[in-house]
């Protein structure tokens, strides 16, 4: 009888062993897939890459495209339920859980042509859609001191990129070194010291800084690289200077999650013409 009893408990206490795992797994189990419901698992994020904007067919090229393509591209991207975010928005994600959209997309404009206010402003406005716009400083220092407007050949001003506002956020896309000579973007030279290299690098990044905030806008937090050409030291150094992003021209879908480190390099898709919007899209995996 006594054995009947012992095993009786014996067998009531590997039950209730069983019960008390099963039962904490489940309690373990559920905030995990309640944390991944609202994004901390992460989301996908393609970003796409467009410059000049010009009507002009004989002028199209890798880096012209016409507003009807992007029109087309912008139209497409909202039927499929993608919608916008800029810098700001990952760094609000990142810094604080501000959720994300479900299917997020960034759309960005290099180089600060002026043709991007006359025809991309506009379709994107339309279409209640925002995007990111890198200038090169030197440019839009020069054409907001001579005041020519040509969408064939100039710059923004600071005049027009506070008009854009509310559809464009702007970035740093270099003072002087989105230029083709002997030195290509931000790559170090050869036989270039560090110390030389370093002041001239912080020095052309702070210029438009400076014109930025001097004008009234907000300071960039992204930087852009000219033909996305960097240094092994290019990073460091804007981390240094307080930039808390940056962006390549590398192909590739980004994964962003609340770790700040995925907000360097970023990838980017070239839109050049020739690609039917279908086709470009399937390509970025839209």
């Amino acid at each position: 009888m006594r054995r009947t009893v012992i095993q009786m408990l014996a067998t009531v206490l590997v039950l209730w062993g069983v019960f008390t795992a099963n039962h904490t797994f489940v309690e373990r189990a559920v905030p995990t897939a309640a944390a991944a419901s609202t994004g901390e698992a992460g989301v996908d994020l393609p970003i796409l890459m467009y410059h000049s904007i010009l009507k002009d067919p004989g002028r199209s090229g890798k880096y012209v495209l016409s507003p009807d393509t992007l029109a087309k591209d912008l139209d497409y991207l909202k039927t499929a339920s993608y919608q916008t975010i800029t810098v700001e928005d990952l760094l609000a994600y990142v810094d604080n859980g501000t959720p994300l959209p479900e299917k997020p997309v960034m759309i960005t404009f290099d180089d600060g042509y002026y043709n991007n206010y006359v025809y991309a402003y506009p379709i994107l406005k339309e279409r209640s859609m925002r995007a990111v716009v890198s200038i090169i400083g030197k440019q839009t220092a020069l054409f907001s001191e001579n005041g020519q407007e040509n969408p064939y050949w100039s710059h923004l001003t600071t005049d027009r990129l506070h008009e854009m506002s509310d559809v464009f956020e702007v970035q740093n896309h270099s003072w002087d070194l989105h230029a083709y000579g002997h030195r290509r973007g931000c790559i170090r030279e050869r036989g270039e010291d560090q110390v030389s290299y370093r002041a001239l690098f912080e020095h052309d990044t702070q210029q438009t800084q400076q014109l930025l905030t001097d004008a009234g806008l907000p300071a960039p937090t992204c930087y852009t690289y000219p033909f996305g050409s960097l240094s092994t030291e290019s990073e460091g150094l804007l981390r240094s200077m307080g930039f808390r992003s940056t962006l390549g021209c590398e192909e590739g879908i980004n994964h962003i999650t609340r770790d700040p480190e995925c907000l360097y390099r970023m990838k980017r898709y070239n839109r050049a013409p020739g690609l039917l919007t279908d086709t470009f899209m399937h390509k970025i995996g839209a």
